[in-house]
């Protein structure tokens, strides 16, 4: 479940987070994949934010935690990747 831990206000939950991940205040956003317990999964996404880098800690989250990726996800990650390092879509139509 996403959820958005503003780091720019003082004295309240949000900051209490960031003192737990020892996140800086103003700082760049990261992406973090934790367990239930927020125990983090994996190493934490930061500076890389695009489409390739967010899904594939959403795959590693999923492997770290033991339960099974979705294929449509694993296909999504993929298709991800090949895009960033330059690969080019094409369309075939069929009759």
């Amino acid at each position: 479940m996403p959820i958005a831990i503003y780091n720019n206000t003082e004295g309240d939950a949000d900051e209490k987070v960031l003192k737990r991940y020892k996140e800086p205040a103003w700082n760049f956003q990261v992406v973090r994949v934790v367990d239930q317990t927020g125990k983090d999964l994996i190493p934490r996404v930061a500076k890389d934010w695009t489409r390739a880098a967010v899904t594939r800690a959403m795959v590693a989250g999923l492997k770290a935690a033991k339960k099974p990726v979705p294929m449509w996800l694993q296909l999504y990650a993929d298709e991800a990747l090949a895009e960033k390092r330059g690969a080019q879509r094409a369309i075939f139509g069929m009759t």
